[in-house]
């Protein structure tokens, strides 16, 4: 019972220490192998961020928009992320933008909200929220008395018509009048010649 090992263990022992010292390789193997590559210090994912506020400045939306996707991509959750979210949101919200889209800005703020409560842009952010909201409430307002003006167009446009086929009756009957009064005054003057 007591004699001496057999060595048939060491291979199995050995093939798990090379699990256990290959597995973190493996993992950072996979990392830099997927699409989605992380900034681990956020020094690449600021300096985009630095240069989509700088193309947000200038007004070149396009690139500006391109440059704060980037910062998403590779901070992944980490900040600057939040940051990335408010200026997207800006520029889909930005009136000189002409690929504006009030529903996309919405959304980027309010993601904002809920997966970086603790930013210092959430106040911001839901303030953007609350105009882009109303803004939303005022276009469906003027949409509702834009349509109200076009039928009361329809209504003067109806009425002039009528106004214009009434001038017309009221000049063939002032025509018919003058015709009855000349024929009042031919008549009156055959009686008046019958009489002499």
């Amino acid at each position: 019972m007591g004699g001496k090992r057999s060595g048939a263990r060491k291979p199995i022992y050995l093939c798990f220490a090379l699990l256990i010292f290959l597995s973190p390789l493996a993992c950072s193997l996979g990392k830099m192998m997927s699409t989605e590559m992380v900034d681990a210090t956020g020094d690449e994912a600021s300096a985009h961020l630095v240069l989509g506020k700088t193309y947000l400045a200038q007004g070149e939306y396009g690139s500006a928009l391109k440059e704060n996707e980037k910062v998403i991509s590779l901070a992944g959750k980490n900040v600057p992320v939040d940051e990335a979210l408010f200026y997207m949101g800006l520029i889909y919200a930005h009136p000189a933008n002409s690929a504006r889209d009030y529903g996309k800005a919405m959304v980027l703020f309010r993601r904002l909200i809920r997966d970086y409560p603790g930013s210092p842009l959430v106040e911001q952010a839901k303030t953007m929220v609350g105009l882009l909201q109303e803004n939303d409430k005022l276009d469906n307002t003027i949409d509702k008395l834009n349509k109200m003006i076009d039928g009361q167009k329809k209504t003067v446009d109806r009425l002039n018509n009528t106004i214009d086929e009434q001038k017309k009756t009221i000049d063939r009957l002032n025509g018919n009048i003058v015709e009855l009064k000349q024929v009042d005054i031919d008549v009156e003057q055959k009686k008046r010649e019958r009489v002499k």
